[in-house]
């Protein structure tokens, strides 16, 4: 990994009490998807073509035909256009049964991910075990796993906080606004991008309350249509494709 990269990953190191973030940044490039993790910071663009950050360039990965990808912490886990699945590293790559649309792997590699129905599907090691609900998007993570419907609800997979490996409880519906397009799971921090671009953050995840206890807008930043977070960097995309990151304080 470069030292450009581990000096980005070494900075999010630590607890988060109190949500405050630094100034917003721009990474050269142009994506629609991003993930970080413990595997770097990979991206997919508007083409199709996958992406990892190296040093502050970003090295095309295998051809075209991505459409998402997620940074676990041994592998790499993508989904293609034609919603197959694959796994691997910078340079090895296996196709893993399964059609999906979005893959979420967490740090200790739970993996979690929905298909065109909105069907929701946990990787068991072994096959994909079906998850009652629907959702539009899946986010598995240390504050456990969340997800977004498409009409923009938020839940909350109980039993799954501080990345537990289990299919957790029943879903529990956090709230209906701000409606949300996308969420993101990370360390005692769960973030959401509303459907006006806007980023929020949820107050009070902790062990003793998981789901937290309201959003929180977060200023200097809109227009955000994903986002992402490792321990304490946030990374995410705009409407205009520009991957903009910050750290919390």
């Amino acid at each position: 990994m470069s030292s450009y990269v581990v000096a980005v990953l070494l900075l999010v190191s630590g607890s988060v009490n109190g949500i405050q973030f630094s100034e917003w940044k721009t990474i050269p490039g142009l994506l629609t998807q991003v993930s970080a993790g413990k595997r770097g910071i990979w991206g997919v663009n508007r083409n199709g073509n996958l992406y990892r950050l190296d040093g502050k360039t970003w090295k095309q990965q295998g051809g075209g035909g991505w459409k998402t990808v997620s940074s676990g912490g041994q592998h790499i886990w993508a989904t293609r256009t034609d919603h197959t699945v694959r796994k691997g590293d910078e340079k090895v790559w296996q196709t893993v049964p399964g059609g999906l649309m979005q893959i979420e792997v967490s740090e200790g590699d739970n993996i979690w991910a929905v298909n065109r129905n909105h069907d929701i599907f946990r990787f068991t090691g072994i096959s994909w075990q079906h998850i009652g609900g629907k959702l539009m998007q899946v986010s598995s993570g240390d504050s456990g796993v969340w997800g977004i419907t498409s009409g923009g609800d938020s839940y909350y997979r109980p039993y799954t906080y501080d990345d537990f490996p289990t299919a957790g409880g029943n879903w529990e519906h956090v709230s209906r606004s701000p409606q949300m397009k996308w969420i993101a799971s990370g360390t005692d921090t769960v973030l959401g991008v509303a459907r006006n671009g806007d980023l929020y953050y949820r107050a009070g995840v902790s062990v003793a309350t998981q789901k937290g206890r309201s959003w929180v807008k977060v200023h200097n930043i809109s227009g955000l249509k994903q986002v992402d977070v490792f321990h304490s960097l946030v990374i995410g995309v705009d409407a205009n494709d520009y991957i903009k990151y910050s750290l919390i304080k």
